[in-house]
């Protein structure tokens, strides 16, 4: 079935007060901000929050069958899916739809065009021109909303996550009115402003402890503005995640290269692979930045081309072919994979060999 946006506004507009609505969301200040604005949306339309919302399972990279009875128990009849590219799973997604009308809201690779009867899905490549890179799930979610409603109040938290997926380009002229709208002082680096900041401290409270994403949510929901959440006390886990990253950083000269290749293994205390990548990716655009972990025999790539003359979506997803229990996928300029270590060796050999040839 073709997708058009006109599909979108009859999905939220068709929702009633006695419809039962979850959404599902990845677990980073994108996919977080996406669920708020959505929920803030779905209480706009009929009053009521969302019945159920989480952030989707980790350890499978999909939506658990545990989560699939929970939704099945509150009698679940409309699935959101945001900033979660659930189109690599078309099977799931035939599964699911037999039971939710869908709306799936994503910003990463199309890998399956799977709008049907009762799946919307929606991505920036299916209506317009904007790197999908760029445009990304809360922005998108943000756009769609105000379609059929009055978004304004939660226009910062758009573009909160624009600042935290470093997808600003197209739109620095609204970034710049909405700091202006909340008197916030700018700044070159975004990070370094009252959302960038909120960005930060978002990643590191998920970070630090994954089981507290539904307290970012919460002080997002209710916050009025970025002052309500800048006072929330959540400021404490970004000090912890600074002092972590720093150390860090300082150990990158000494990563392994392979030309403008850069492998670099990491152990930290939490989880911060990706903020690392992403800082250095910033830092070093011209450069394929790989920043690995290893944990109880699986092995995390967060990979970073700011310059994207190497898309590293397609470098992962190649170099992982043919491996079991593995998992590959994002952006041309950033993305990410999970494998199991024992085939770490041949992920290695491959990744070298495909960006010579990526060239």
């Amino acid at each position: 079935m073709k997708f058009s946006l006109e599909r979108v506004d009859r999905f939220f507009g068709d929702i009633k007060k006695q419809d039962r609505v979850a959404i599902v969301h990845d677990a980073d200040p994108d996919g977080v901000c996406s669920a708020v604005i959505l929920a803030r949306c779905i209480k706009k339309l009929r009053n009521r929050k969302p019945e159920y919302v989480t952030p989707f399972d980790r350890d499978s990279y999909s939506i658990s069958d545990e989560q699939i009875k929970k939704m099945r128990k509150k009698r679940i009849n409309k699935l959101i899916i945001a900033d979660f590219s659930i189109d690599q799973q078309a099977s799931l997604v035939k599964t699911l739809s037999k039971k939710f009308d869908m709306l799936v809201i994503d910003h990463h690779k199309l890998y399956n065009n799977l709008n049907s009867k009762n799946v919307i899905l929606v991505k920036p490549q299916l209506f317009c021109k904007i790197d999908p890179a760029r445009y990304c799930a809360a922005k998108l979610s943000y756009d769609l909303c105000s379609r059929v409603c009055d978004m304004s109040e939660s226009d910062w938290l758009a573009a909160v996550a624009s600042i935290a997926d470093v997808a600003t380009i197209p739109w620095k002229a609204w970034i710049n009115s909405v700091f202006k709208k909340y008197k916030i002082k700018p700044n070159k680096d975004y990070f370094k402003t009252d959302l960038g900041h909120i960005a930060s401290t978002i990643n590191s409270l998920i970070t630090i402890d994954p089981r507290k994403i539904s307290k970012a949510f919460d002080v997002l929901y209710r916050a009025s503005s970025p002052k309500d959440v800048l006072k929330s006390g959540l400021y404490k886990y970004k000090k912890l995640i600074d002092k972590e990253l720093a150390l860090w950083l300082k150990k990158f000269n000494k990563c392994e290269r392979y030309k403008d290749l850069y492998l670099f293994q990491v152990s930290p205390k939490y989880n911060i692979k990706s903020t690392i990548s992403t800082i250095l990716g910033l830092k070093y655009p011209h450069r394929t930045i790989l920043v690995m972990s290893q944990d109880n025999g699986t092995t995390a790539i967060s990979a970073r081309r700011g310059d994207q003359r190497i898309p590293v979506n397609v470098l992962l997803e190649k170099s992982i072919k043919g491996f079991s229990n593995a998992n590959a996928g994002g952006h041309i300029p950033a993305a990410g994979a999970h494998f199991q270590t024992k085939d770490f060796p041949v992920f290695k050999k491959r990744a070298i060999k495909l960006h010579g040839e990526l060239k």
